[in-house]
């Protein structure tokens, strides 16, 4: 018995497949909890950016038109220019600008005029709240009033 062929034993072939078992399966656990955490970065980048490109729309609509009003039995900000108007509707789950759906969860918070809180009427300022979306976020939007309102508003 001197040709002895050296190779594994069933046990030991075992014993590397059972330990080759564990290391994949681990693998593939670590490999799903690093897609969850891409997935969960990808919906906060995509929400970031709307919340980012919604606050520039609104800023830049809010600036653009001459009259704003707050209609809050509608939950609309409706803005106003002798050419254009927009309308937002602040639903609970999104926001409309016009027939354009924005999925985000805002809502308005506080309105202003010329300083004081109101809670309906033509506005110059707005306090929306974004904290549904992200902790302590909100916006917060003003624009200068024209010497035209003055000159309407006081009847002149």
């Amino acid at each position: 018995m001197k040709n002895k062929v050296k190779a594994f034993t069933l046990a030991e072939l075992l014993v590397v497949m059972i330990i080759t078992a564990i290391v994949v399966g681990m693998a593939f656990s670590v490999l799903q909890m690093i897609q969850k955490q891409v997935h969960l970065i990808n919906k906060n980048l995509d929400k970031s950016v709307a919340l980012s490109l919604f606050e520039q729309k609104i800023w830049q609509d809010f600036n653009e038109f001459g009259h704003v009003e707050f209609s809050k039995r509608d939950n609309t900000l409706a803005m106003k220019s002798e050419m254009d108007s927009v309308v937002y509707h602040f639903e609970e789950q999104y926001v409309l600008r016009n027939k354009d759906t924005v999925k985000l969860k805002l809502g308005i918070e506080t309105t202003f005029f010329e300083g004081t809180k109101i809670s309906e009427g033509e506005i110059d300022a707005v306090s929306i709240s974004g904290e549904k979306e992200f902790p302590e976020y909100k916006i917060f939007i003003s624009k200068k009033n024209d010497a035209t309102l003055s000159m309407n508003t006081d009847g002149i």
